[in-house]
């Protein structure tokens, strides 16, 4: 096998006429004109890269000398980087046709005439067959470890982070759940089979994020929970992405991953008042929880948000139309419907608590209105210990509050009076009042 490496001129360097990437052509001229036709985004970027970094000095053309013309040389490998050369030098060879891609190279080629690159190095084969072989193994995958075996999506976040200084969500969550000595052993065992980027897809979401109970702060994970309230969403979240049954489109846009959020149990969801302090989920250990004032501390929810509902909240909710109605207090934007929402609200409290009434069969005293209704479930979840007093106690002075949106008074007034519209934060803080209450009622039901 003969071959040498040698410095050529990029002028002398002729592009495949029989290059894989297309059909064959005739000539070079057509074997440009493909070429930017094809690749000339990628083109675009390739040139931007020489511009800063040169050309890669790991992987040069593989060329063979040409038969008719001595001192010229057939290109066989690295045909792209060859062509962006060539534009480089000279953006006039691009058609008129393409005039982005001619713009991009004529801004590129007043930077490239300070430090032109006229010559570059080649791997020169005397034999085409010889050459073939390396380019076939190049192109052609692991060919079972002969190949270059190429990094999955967690080993790219591994380089990245040591050599970059970079830590993907991902492999944060990953990193945490290895050293967590009390995390499912079967499951540490399939976290290096994790789909990083559907991982990282998930907990990008800031909505999802909310779920774990996480946050980002200058590019770290942190939680305000202990370690062990954190895993039961990501313990979920893992046997997901490890099921032979997993698909990245069950998660791939905003509206699949909202939809994934309702697919969370109950004993999948952290419990947001078991907060330590703000600790990073990696590089530091949570405080200890030594306050019992903390143990007790709400969550306390945000109305910077758009819609009465958070997108982040979760009630496993088992009757399809008040579910239908659950979900669409969560994209309902109130920018724009604060009095579909505010009517859509009411009707979802009422429907929620009749629901309850019929499941458990409570009785009441009284004439049949919302205040009494839920006055009975309020008392038999605090009886049965499922709610609070404390808990109970929102939704309860809601509905006998003549001001509330609940009341009677308020609701007619928002469908009968013209001149009365409800206020978007107002909605959205008797929710907040109310999620606690509503979560626990339909968790029994």
């Amino acid at each position: 096998m003969e071959y040498q490496i040698k410095d050529i001129k990029v002028s002398n360097l002729l592009l495949s006429t029989e290059n894989p990437r297309f059909e064959m052509v005739s000539n070079q001229r057509e074997a440009l004109s493909v070429m930017i036709e094809e690749q000339k985004a990628k083109l675009e970027k390739l040139g931007q890269h020489i511009l800063k970094n040169g050309t890669n000095p790991s992987d040069i053309p593989i060329v063979t000398p040409n038969k008719s013309d001595r001192g010229k040389f057939d290109v066989l490998e690295g045909n792209r980087r060859v062509t962006t050369l060539k534009l480089l030098n000279n953006p006039n060879l691009i058609n008129e046709k393409h005039k982005s891609t001619f713009k991009k190279f004529k801004s590129y080629s007043d930077t490239f005439a300070q430090n032109p690159i006229d010559e570059i190095p080649c791997v020169i084969f005397k034999n085409e067959d010889d050459a073939y072989k390396w380019i076939k193994l190049k192109h052609t995958g692991e060919n079972e470890g002969v190949g270059t075996v190429t990094w999955d999506a967690q080993q790219k976040d591994r380089f990245e982070e040591r050599n970059e200084g970079k830590s993907s969500y991902a492999l944060q969550v990953i990193d945490f759940l290895k050293k967590d000595k009390d995390f499912d052993a079967s499951l540490k065992k399939k976290l290096p089979k994790v789909p990083s980027s559907s991982l990282q897809r998930l907990i990008g979401d800031p909505d999802i994020r909310k779920v774990v109970g996480l946050k980002v702060r200058d590019g770290k994970l942190t939680s305000q929970l202990t370690p062990d309230e954190i895993k039961k969403p990501l313990t979920k979240i893992i046997k997901d992405l490890t099921s032979k049954d997993f698909k990245v489109k069950e998660i791939y846009s905003k509206s699949d991953r909202l939809n994934y959020i309702e697919t969370f149990k109950p004993t999948d969801i952290p419990d947001n008042t078991a907060s330590v302090g703000q600790w990073e989920i990696i590089t530091s250990t949570p405080p200890k929880n030594t306050s019992k004032k903390s143990k007790k501390k709400g969550k306390r929810l945000s109305t910077d948000r758009n819609t009465i509902i958070p997108k982040s909240c979760v009630i496993p909710i088992n009757q399809p139309r008040i579910n239908k109605i659950y979900r669409e207090l969560k994209d309902l934007d109130l920018r724009y419907f604060e009095n579909a929402g505010s009517i859509l609200f009411r009707v979802f409290i009422e429907l929620s608590i009749d629901t309850y009434i019929e499941e458990k069969k409570i009785t009441y005293k009284g004439r049949e209105t919302l205040a009494n209704k839920v006055g009975a479930v309020s008392a038999d979840l605090v009886n049965n210990k499922v709610v609070t007093k404390h808990e109970a106690k929102p939704i309860n002075t809601a509905v006998t509050n003549p001001n509330s949106i609940l009341s009677i008074n308020t609701f007619n007034a928002y469908v009968h009076n013209k001149h009365f519209s409800p206020i978007p934060k107002d909605l959205k803080t008797t929710w907040d009042g109310f999620e606690k209450f509503i979560t626990k009622l339909w968790e029994i039901i």
